[in-house]
């Protein structure tokens, strides 16, 4: 008969004779703690205690922890420090995950649970929970998700890979099971732009629009948020024709807030042309008149952008009415922030500098500017072909 080691305890209960071990499970920074466990057979015991103890010696052993993974991603997303903006678009990324195992302890979490939820959101089965829950939805709102694209997958997949790296870190768990599922492939949409011609035909057709103003700042490359931030009097110098941007008013849970710019290169000053200028001053005007008409009525909030009572609109209020506008003005629809994409294009069809449109936009990096916003289009690429043209018809030539 094998002896039996002085770590294991030999039990007989009415139900027959079990071997229970005590091997320690301290965590980092824990007392002393044991974890009792009982077996059938002696050598059960056994490799149980001494894989743990193995383990430990290797410095590679976890402590049991009932930490689940909604705990675990609340004091994630509690240690980032990041802008309102993107810890709402973090808390919806990470929402599936939650809803689907956020009551299951985070060291019992394997790859094909997560590949589960990745599962669920492709084929438009992810069932909605209640944490950080949007408030305002009816009770008849649906209850369960509809299909996610790769684009919306993959950021999940990031911020819960994130996660788990942080819980190795701290020793909660012994490897990164997230970091094993793998993205999904995405095709990159093509960008939709204005040429020249329609940011005309957008700006005559929305003269007399409330928000005709806001449409001028987008085709000159301002973002949502700065449009939405800037003070009809401190941001323009009419003097010196230069508009200061340094807020944005970003959309959160429950409304919007004002704060500082997206990067410290977005905080810029530019040069107004002309036309800019004029489209302020007549915007004053209309404020000046506004305000003497409604009285008290009048809302003043100091943004250049209101609507017809002086209230800012809210971020989403005005993509709405960007997309009427295009309607309206018989344009094709291009997102809002597409009309920032075409200033940008516009400017390099017409040869302006990468770091001049870089510093124009408020980008750190003229590359990022190069393959994110300049892209030609079919009457450059027509341009194009006309120089190699010259170029193949002039060597056809000289061959003759």
């Amino acid at each position: 008969m094998a002896r039996i080691p002085d770590y294991v305890k030999v039990i007989d209960l009415p139900s027959g004779r079990r071997y229970e071990v005590r091997p320690e499970v301290t965590g980092t920074g824990d007392k002393r703690r044991q974890k009792r466990k009982r077996f059938t057979t002696l050598k059960e015991a056994v490799d149980h205690y001494t894989a743990i103890a193995g383990d430990r010696g290797r410095g590679i052993h976890v402590a049991p922890s009932e930490l689940t993974v909604q705990d675990a991603v609340d004091s994630w997303l509690l240690g980032q420090r990041i802008r309102s903006k993107t810890m709402s678009a973090y808390v919806t990324s990470l929402r599936p995950i939650v809803d689907h195992l956020g009551n299951r302890p985070v060291q019992s979490i394997t790859k094909d649970d997560i590949e589960a939820v990745v599962q669920a959101l492709r084929t438009g089965t992810s069932k909605m929970g209640a944490w950080n829950a949007p408030t305002k939805l009816k009770k008849s709102a649906r209850t369960v998700r509809s299909k996610w694209a790769a684009t919306s997958i993959n950021p999940m997949l990031a911020r819960t890979r994130s996660i788990f790296d942080d819980l190795v870190n701290q020793g909660i768990v012994v490897r990164n099971v997230a970091a094993l599922v793998k993205s999904l492939p995405v095709e990159k949409a093509e960008m939709h732009t204005l040429d020249g011609d329609q940011v005309i035909t957008l700006l005559d057709a929305t003269a007399h629009d409330p928000f005709a103003i806001a449409w001028l700042l987008a085709v000159y490359g301002l973002r949502r948020g700065e449009i939405l931030a800037v003070d009809i009097d401190k941001d323009f110098d009419l003097d010196a024709n230069t508009i200061r941007v340094d807020e944005s008013r970003i959309a959160v849970a429950g409304g919007s807030v004002t704060g500082a710019t997206k990067t410290a290169t977005s905080t810029r000053t530019l040069p107004m042309p002309e036309d800019l200028a004029r489209a302020v001053r007549r915007e004053r005007k209309r404020h000046a008149a506004l305000k003497l008409l409604l009285g008290s009525k009048w809302t003043g909030t100091g943004l250049l952008v209101v609507d017809e009572f002086g209230n800012p609109p809210h971020p989403d209020t005005l993509t709405t009415a960007w997309r009427r506008a295009l309607a309206n003005a018989g344009l094709p629809h291009v997102r809002l922030h597409d009309a920032r994409h075409s200033c940008a294009t516009l400017m390099h069809l017409n040869r302006v500098p990468v770091v001049v449109i870089a510093a124009w936009l408020g980008h750190q990096d003229p590359g990022f500017t190069l393959r994110t916003y300049a892209h030609s289009t079919n009457d450059a690429l027509a341009e194009a072909a006309a120089m190699l043209g010259t170029i193949t018809a002039r060597k056809t030539k000289d061959a003759q």
